[in-house]
């Protein structure tokens, strides 16, 4: 017969699978009878997962046929690595994309330093002290990376359900989790400072008298 699944996030790839009794196909089969590539095991509490697998495995331990238990998502992406090292390729094209955004936004920040010259040497004539002035190139620098960083996460947001819910059950992560928006917080503040630094510390040692001059 046909089967449809109840739940329609995962009907797509579930049934795609074609199911048969295991003793009528194990009967004409001569090649690997009476042996089994996998069972599947449904826990109440997903938090015993690990302990579960452990109890498992210490059942065929030490024998010709250990097993190796693991939970789905875990089961999924070791099949997908099977084909290529899916997080090899997303690190290197992240290294590619901070070290390319370092390079664009220290650029951005040095010609906007060098653009208001005049204009931070009167805040200067007015009295601003230089750590002020220090700190105002900074919290450019800040807000240029965060609001970028605050957009791209939301897009991540509104992007990572739409294509977990057509995955068919290979992506189980259906939202951005809190860990990282916390490393995702915690590298804009970290490339805000690597690429305002030095546009700030040149407008801190700037020359009020130079920079009215044009020097």
């Amino acid at each position: 017969g046909i089967f449809r699944m109840k739940d329609r996030t995962v009907a797509a790839n579930q049934e795609r699978q074609l199911m048969m009794n295991w003793k009528y196909f194990d009967e004409s089969n001569d090649y690997i009878k009476s042996r089994v590539s996998w069972y599947t095991v449904t826990l109440r509490n997903a938090d015993q997962a690990s302990r579960v697998a452990q109890a498992i495995d210490a059942l065929s331990a030490n024998s010709d046929h250990e097993t190796k238990s693991q939970t789905e998502s875990a089961f999924q992406q070791a099949f997908v690595k099977q084909f290529a090292d899916i997080g090899l390729i997303v690190t290197s094209i992240m290294a590619a994309v901070f070290f390319t955004l370092l390079l664009l936004t220290g650029n951005t920040m040095a010609q906007a330093v060098r653009e208001r010259i005049p204009e931070l040497a009167t805040l200067k004539t007015l009295g601003f002290q230089d750590r002020t002035v220090l700190s105002l190139v900074m919290v450019e620098s800040m807000l240029l990376i965060g609001l970028g960083g605050l957009i791209g996460m939301g897009l991540a947001a509104l992007v990572i359900p739409a294509v977990a819910a057509r995955s068919g059950g290979l992506m189980p992560t259906q939202t951005v989790p809190l860990q990282t928006w916390l490393v995702a917080f915690g590298l804009m503040a970290g490339i805000g400072i690597v690429v305002g630094v030095l546009p700030a510390l040149r407008a801190q040692r700037l020359k009020i008298v130079d920079a009215l001059a044009g020097r």
